[in-house]
């Protein structure tokens, strides 16, 4: 099976108006699944950027490109905008002096893995697409000048494709992904930045010189045979108008899922708004406001993100922000690198974001007076926000018959959970959420145990539904 990764348009030595380059294809055979294949150049490409000429719009290189105070700010500007631009530029922006970021190896400040990240993420995107770095003086003229919405600020970094109009463009075809996301290992942020500009550069045209050098050395042989030489000519021509098709289904297909990850974004924007607003009426009155002034201020002062990149980042959220009413441990989250990577990543990531929300919640309503039923029974009939989808195929109370006799497909659920709901310290665990339908990696999956007395739901399993199979998988 040949699966092209990428094709990468290096630029050579031009002498007088010639010009020359050197197209490398990148492909990846393989008999097993390509799910996990991580697209990068390969290191001579590198080397033959450093040492050739660069005679393109967009300025390629294997190291980040720095773009330094307000005129530096407005040539990245210019470039962004620059609608014949006809490859993806990533612009990142300096980290804040005073970020922490927990989870770094000993040793290592943000800094320093900030700086490893990038320059990891330039080598990888070599031929690509354009690194380029701000500096703290240039991110206020950057803004100033592409716009605040389509702005890059606080260490994050944004690929912005080809044909971007600020006055027109809607942001979020330009992702757009926080530090917190690609600190943890050093390959993440050139993952999520090939992973958003794969089919684009799996599609790229060849400069038009190409086809006529690639003829040529077949042309040379062609003998008195010439009928019999040309049929090969003529099955690759076929081949090609083929690739194209396939090319422009694979661009349509990602277009789908842009837009399917906006509209989950709106979707998880409008529940939280709607949560806030249903909680804020009990509070308006100014009495209230001198009786239960920590209330009043805990319900203004809460902002939630409405979206997520990424099942990785949900779980970040989710760990940092819900941890009053739900308990995600280290070893609940599984292989999420896997999820990741999935060409659906965005979707994955709004849809484990508001199921984070959605547990969050029951968990709140445990906390309260009154019984609020099972999760299920919440989900169906409280009418909140958060509420999730209560349809057996987004939500599961109970395991199959099959799976609970089996003692090693039983043993796949049984998870750690705090001593105050198991004294054993494990349970097992059959409620979970389908995050995703169907089977592989792309279906994630929580499982999960909710605590009437301490007010929690606690999450023994996120990650790939594989790790947790059933007699179908």
């Amino acid at each position: 099976m040949d699966h092209p990764g990428a094709r990468l348009g290096v630029p050579g030595c031009r002498g007088g108006d010639a010009e020359g380059w050197l197209w490398v294809d990148v492909d990846a055979v393989t008999h097993d699944s390509l799910d996990g294949v991580t697209i990068a150049a390969p290191r001579f490409v590198r080397t033959l950027l450093a040492e050739g000429d660069r005679p393109r719009r967009v300025p390629l290189s294997g190291s980040p490109l720095p773009y330094t105070g307000e005129a530096g700010a407005d040539e990245l500007a210019e470039l962004v905008t620059d609608l014949d631009r006809d490859l993806p530029v990533v612009a990142v922006s300096p980290l804040p002096a005073d970020f922490h970021y927990a989870g770094l190896p000993p040793n290592t400040t943000a800094r320093e893995r900030f700086e490893q990240v990038v320059d990891r993420a330039a080598a990888m995107v070599a031929g690509l697409a354009a690194v380029c770095v701000l500096d703290e003086a240039g991110v206020a003229a950057f803004a100033s000048a592409v716009g605040a919405d389509h702005a890059v600020r606080d260490g994050a970094f944004r690929v912005y494709l080809s044909g971007t109009d600020p006055a027109v463009d809607e942001p979020w075809r330009h992702r757009y992904t926080l530090p917190a996301r690609f600190l943890q290992r050093r390959g993440t942020a050139g993952v999520v930045i090939t992973r958003a500009i794969a089919l684009r550069a799996n599609a790229r045209r060849a400069p038009v010189s190409y086809e006529p050098a690639a003829r040529f050395p077949d042309s040379a042989r062609v003998d008195a045979a010439g009928d019999a030489a040309a049929l090969p000519e003529m099955s690759e021509e076929e081949n090609d108008e083929l690739r194209g098709r396939l090319a422009t289904q694979d661009q349509r297909y990602q277009d789908l899922l842009e837009d399917h990850a906006h509209l989950e974004g709106e979707h998880n924007r409008l529940r939280i708004e709607l949560a806030t607003a249903r909680r804020k009426p009990a509070l308006v009155e100014q009495r209230l406001r001198a009786e239960h002034p920590d209330e009043v201020a805990a319900v203004v002062g809460a902002q939630w993100p409405d979206s997520a990149d990424s099942p990785g980042e949900a779980a970040e959220l989710a760990r940092g922000l819900l941890g009053a009413h739900l308990c995600v441990p280290d070893g609940a989250l599984v292989d999420l690198d896997q999820l990741d990577r999935a060409v659906e990543v965005a979707r994955l990531g709004q849809t484990s974001w508001r199921a984070f929300l959605a547990l969050y919640s029951y968990g709140e309503a445990l906390a309260e007076e009154g019984d609020p039923g099972s999760f299920w029974t919440w989900c169906a009939n409280s009418g909140h926000a958060n509420a999730w989808t209560a349809t057996p195929k987004k939500l599961a109370m109970v395991e199959s018959d099959s799976a609970k006799r089996s003692d090693k497909l039983r043993n796949k659920r049984v998870f750690p959970v705090d001593a105050g709901v198991a004294e054993a310290g494990g349970v097992f665990m059959e409620m979970h959420i389908k995050i995703a339908e169907g089977g592989g990696c792309a279906r994630a999956a929580d499982l999960l145990r909710a605590s009437r007395e301490q007010g929690k739901v606690h999450v023994g399993y996120f990650g790939p539904h594989k790790n947790v199979p059933n007699t179908l998988a």
